[in-house]
């Protein structure tokens, strides 16, 4: 499995992409984008991808730096003959903000030229040969962290939020595992963010081989960076950095 990280920043960050990954298995070359918020496409169009490369999105949550790019993107889409069929999974009752966001992207025809199926969220289902799982975080807006087994490969990412017991185990053991991080200090048990200080104890507790921290407020950023070059196995995130899970050698920006 190989993952890039489109983006990494906060809802309002002015140095990072809003928080979104592509994820890739080996054999089929299947593609997940994980969430679509407003910097997102035009990041997935500096790489040069093409129209028909992403088999489906997966959106951990509807908040607009999670979401809102789908419009743009789905557009260009459409624009530039996309032909592939496009499964999208989101919670049920999310769905029709982001359906608003597909008639926005195809306004004013009504139908779009590429089928779209629509998929609810559940705890565990399966994609072609992909088995996932998720779990609800503390979070202002329900926020489904994922868990993607493919290939003896296994990641995690978590959306948005601070961590509960259910996606602690969804996180255990991941080869590759990326925490939201809002702040460097710690905050309070009910926050709607996850910390560093959480995350740290993450690495310990889920016995990850590597745990990325990333949806960092820009004014933190300086400090996470340098304290987690002390803690083993755990990193700040950015923008265009890819990992293979087969041995995670190979991070090239």
């Amino acid at each position: 499995m190989k993952v890039r990280v489109i983006g990494s920043g906060s809802a309002f960050s002015t140095l990072n992409n809003t928080s979104s990954i592509l994820i890739a298995d080996d054999q089929q070359h299947h593609q997940w984008l994980v969430d679509c918020g407003p910097t997102v496409p035009r990041a997935l169009w500096a790489q040069g991808l093409g129209v028909n490369e992403i088999d489906a999105i997966y959106f951990t949550h509807i908040h607009p730096d999670h979401c809102s790019g789908l419009a743009a993107l789905l557009n260009q889409w459409k624009s530039f003959k996309r032909s592939k069929p496009l499964d999208i999974f989101c919670q049920a009752d999310q769905r029709g903000v982001l359906e608003q966001l597909v008639a926005l992207a195809i306004w004013p025809a009504t139908t779009v030229r590429f089928d779209i199926q629509w998929h609810e969220v559940k705890d565990a289902f399966s994609w072609k040969h992909w088995e996932l799982q998720t779990a609800e975080t503390v979070h202002e807006v329900n926020n489904r962290s994922l868990r993607v087994a493919v290939d003896d490969q296994v990641l995690f990412y978590s959306g948005d939020g601070r961590p509960t017991e259910a996606t602690r185990q969804l996180m255990a053991g991941a080869d590759l595992a990326f925490q939201e991080c809002a702040s460097f200090q710690a905050l309070a048990p009910d926050a709607s963010h996850g910390d560093f200080p959480d995350c740290v104890k993450l690495l310990g507790s889920t016995q990850v081989k590597a745990l990325g921290v990333y949806h960092c407020f820009d004014e933190y950023i300086p400090e996470i960076e340098a304290a987690a070059r002390d803690v083993p196995g755990l990193f700040l995130s950015c923008d265009g950095v890819s990992f293979d899970l087969a041995d995670l050698v190979g991070i090239s920006q």
